[in-house]
């Protein structure tokens, strides 16, 4: 670890909230062949939390409480560009390892409890790596760090629950069945194949690309390193932090990125199950 992140570390990001977990894996269950549908319903069915909840349910559970905690996000240096690999620039573990990690163990002959436990985390796990701000930087704990003012209804006022609950709830809803009626019917075919191709670190870099957009207002491009602001590189506590105007124009200008990104998290998801479970 760099000498800049000892400088204090922020609490640990949620992403999507139960909401978003919940519509990936609904969205994903959607996606499986006959064969994958019936283990991931034979997994659930020991679980004595979930037996009568649902798959999609038991993707909230790494939150509660936090499981693996270095594993939910991927942190990278203020002037990284692109993913090459499965890699985390500033770690040994993060959540790109940890959908490797459980996609072997589902494929594995482990035993049934841990190949449940696998079958739940890699669901979070895909869900996380979608939410933008969950490719991000440490010091600011993608955006916890950096506070917003606007008709977001959540008690912690800050740029990453922005993106957990905020956009998805405005514009989406908060029932799971209907947000994941109006997604499943915006995907097409082409989609469904494009979002399946290339290796899970594509899915890392598109992340990164939405959260170093100037629109998203999470970080400063000054040359080729996006920093807190343009005076500030990073964020150490005690600084004051910064604020970003939230308002319903900013909410309804994300909602595709946010719409997307779900469906993506959903199909790839989908694919993942049926690769390990349904050959």
């Amino acid at each position: 670890m760099t000498g800049w992140l000892l400088a204090g570390v922020p609490t640990p990001a949620f992403a999507w909230g139960d909401l978003g977990h919940k519509v990936v894996c609904e969205i994903a269950f959607q996606e499986l062949n006959e064969k994958a549908r019936q283990e991931v319903l034979r997994l659930i069915q020991l679980d004595q939390q979930f037996r009568l909840l649902g798959f999609a349910e038991s993707c909230t559970w790494p939150d509660y409480p936090r499981r693996r905690t270095d594993e939910h996000v991927v942190y990278v240096p203020r002037d990284f560009t692109q993913f090459t690999a499965v890699q985390c620039p500033l770690a040994d573990r993060c959540v790109l390892t940890a959908i490797l990690k459980d996609v072997a163990v589902l494929r594995s002959s482990a035993r049934a409890a841990a190949r449940l436990a696998a079958l739940k985390y890699l669901g979070h796990w895909v869900g996380d790596l979608h939410q933008p701000l969950h490719v991000a930087f440490e010091d600011d704990g993608g955006g916890v760090k950096i506070n917003e003012d606007g008709p977001c209804p959540i008690h912690r006022k800050n740029l990453h629950n922005v993106w957990d609950r905020c956009i998805l709830e405005h514009n989406l809803g908060t029932r799971v069945a209907d947000v994941v009626r109006t997604l499943t019917n915006e995907i097409t075919d082409q989609e469904r194949a494009r979002w399946r191709a290339g290796p899970i670190e594509t899915w890392a870099n598109e992340s990164l690309d939405v959260m170093r957009h100037p629109a998203l207002e999470y970080c400063v491009k000054v040359g080729d390193t996006c920093r807190y602001t343009a005076d500030r590189p990073i964020y150490r506590n005690g600084d004051p932090q910064r604020a970003v105007a939230v308002n319903t124009a900013y909410l309804e200008a994300h909602r595709p990125t946010v719409g997307e990104r779900l469906k993506q998290a959903g199909v790839r998801l989908g694919h993942l199950l049926n690769q390990a479970l349904g050959q």
